[in-house]
């Protein structure tokens, strides 16, 4: 089944996901990780779970940020999304729980919700880099995609002790 499998499965995968749960829970949700990794991490099991326990680490993961950051996370959901004539799906709030959603919506409909945080960057993107690769020019971002994929691991891989 792929990576669910490789999480519960234990070996080099797990030790590396586990590496990067570790890493998200040391310090601010933005540091630790190369843009890079995050992009990865999150691609690779942001699809493979259902959208309620997607909703759930969404929720999870904007509820670590400080409510000023959260403010400033929704601005700049605000931004992007106006900035590519894109409507967000509903009124977003920054509550995390509220804002968790606004994210869930915006993932079901694959790339969209890295489209309006990072697609069409002014950054130019180098041959064969990431489309993502100017994602990161606001550390909110990389935290609330860093936080989905760890609170993602985190229940998949505590579910496996169960």
């Amino acid at each position: 089944m792929g990576i669910l499998e490789d999480l519960l499965g234990g070996g080099q995968r797990q030790g590396d996901f586990t590496d990067f749960v570790n890493r998200y829970e040391q310090g601010h949700p933005a540091e630790g990780y190369s843009d890079q990794e995050v992009v990865e991490r999150y691609r690779e099991v942001a699809h493979a779970v259902p959208a309620d326990q997607y909703a759930q680490a969404a929720q999870e993961a904007l509820a670590r940020l400080s409510p000023e950051e959260r403010a400033e996370f929704v601005k700049m959901l605000q931004e992007r999304a106006r900035a590519r004539s894109a409507a967000l799906p509903r009124q977003v709030d920054a509550n995390p729980g509220e804002l968790g959603g606004v994210l869930t919506d915006l993932h079901k409909t694959p790339g969209r919700l890295q489209d309006i945080l990072g697609g069409g960057s002014a950054q130019p993107q180098a041959a064969g880099s990431s489309p993502l690769g100017g994602l990161f020019a606001s550390p909110l971002a990389k935290a609330a995609l860093a936080g989905i994929t760890a609170m993602i691991v985190k229940r998949v891989m505590q579910g496996s002790g169960r």
